[in-house]
């Protein structure tokens, strides 16, 4: 159970790195790409029966078959790896990323050398989509990390590029306008992705900013900057639940009705924050609680506190309140602000409501004892 944050003031969620936003998106484009090699050499593979396609037909370099063959394992190999690096427990190892470079040059090295082949050797039908398929489907899937759509698509658009123009014997106008323009495509493809990929990210952003601000709208007082009531509870609840030890102290200003009318409702307020930044200043640590409870009444959350280490918070509000000597000339206690404090334990088997209440208790009896104390 998520838990407020100690005083009522919430983190904000916390922003993803660009380092996570792209292992975030490898975990998803790495098995696109495992995929599209894996299909792709298995219609290699099993040409015969896919394609009705007899090697017989292949008249020239006929010694590059098996050699073709036994490429396209490794490429299914490569796609088997593609896929572990995709694993969560992966995507935060020492050299995830190297491994990922090195999977993809290898990739490209053989899918490159096997287009020269199927284009400039066997000059066969589908080579060149197949080559234009690898290269897109890479742009697609890896646009937002530079170096590594660079590492697969380089050495294949080079080779697909050069097998064409051993295939024209040179440059022309046509081979020009053709692979001009697919270039252009790939650039602009980018392009495009990558600012979507950043809007998406910018908008992820604003929402979490968003949700922080709700967040803090709905769990923290906005006078006191300490915890809200409805804060208090779940924090409550969890202890309660996770049978977690706790003290509380619950605490009222005294004679802050009178204070009001003397000093105007806008003193009051002040008069409340300045109280809030006294209990603030007496917790023990971070994990302490400060909250308000209502009107003039603030309840602070002890974890794993004894009864001394509650006494010891409470004496040091006093010390806190005396120090800031906030006056209240219609006090009948003191000329200063000061506070009546009920202290309680939590117990098995006693409710958050239960232990709310004997503080409670505890704290009207300080007031029945004259005020400015605290009673157990």
């Amino acid at each position: 159970m998520t838990t407020p944050h100690p005083h009522g003031q919430h983190q904000h969620p916390p922003a993803v790195s660009k380092h996570d936003r792209i292992n975030h998106a490898l975990a998803r484009a790495l098995p696109f790409l495992a995929c599209v090699h894996a299909i792709f050499s298995l219609m290699v593979l099993l040409r015969s029966s896919l394609m009705a396609y007899n090697d017989n037909d292949i008249l020239t370099n006929r010694e590059l078959i098996p050699i073709i063959d036994q490429l396209m394992w490794v490429i299914l190999a490569g796609a088997v790896v593609l896929l572990l690096l995709s694993r969560r427990y992966m995507l935060h190892a020492q050299h995830f990323r190297l491994c990922c470079q090195v999977v993809l040059l290898l990739l490209s090295a053989v899918w490159s050398f096997s287009i020269f082949v199927f284009i400039a050797l066997w000059r066969l039908p589908f080579a060149f989509p197949v080559s234009v398929t690898l290269l897109l489907s890479n742009v697609i899937a890896l646009y937002f990390q530079l170096s590594f759509l660079l590492c697969f698509v380089v050495p294949l658009w080079l080779v697909s590029f050069s097998a064409s123009l051993y295939l024209n014997h040179g440059v022309n106008a046509r081979i020009a306008l053709i692979w001009g323009g697919c270039t252009l495509i790939f650039i602009y493809s980018r392009w495009l992705l990558v600012r979507w990929f950043n809007e998406a990210w910018l908008r992820y952003d604003e929402n979490l900013l968003l949700i922080s601000r709700l967040d803090t709208l709905a769990h923290q007082d906005g006078l006191t900057q300490t915890a809200n009531r409805r804060a208090l509870e779940v924090h409550l609840q969890h202890a309660v639940a996770q049978q977690i030890p706790f003290s509380i102290i619950i605490l009222d200003v005294d004679y802050f009705k009178r204070y009001n009318d003397n000093y105007g409702h806008q003193a009051g307020d002040k008069c409340l924050a300045n109280v809030a930044d006294a209990l603030k200043s007496a917790v023990r640590t971070s994990e302490d609680l400060v909250a308000r409870y209502g009107g003039e009444e603030f309840v602070i959350m002890l974890p794993h506190a004894s009864k001394q280490d509650t006494e010891r918070v409470a004496q040091r509000i006093q010390q806190c309140l005396a120090e800031k000597a906030l006056p209240h000339e219609k006090s009948e206690v003191s000329v200063w602000v000061t506070v009546s404090m009920g202290l309680a334990n939590s117990e098995n088997g006693k409710s958050a409501h239960e232990i709310i209440a004997t503080a409670d208790a505890a704290l009207y009896r300080a007031k029945q004892s004259g005020r400015n104390r605290w009673e157990y």
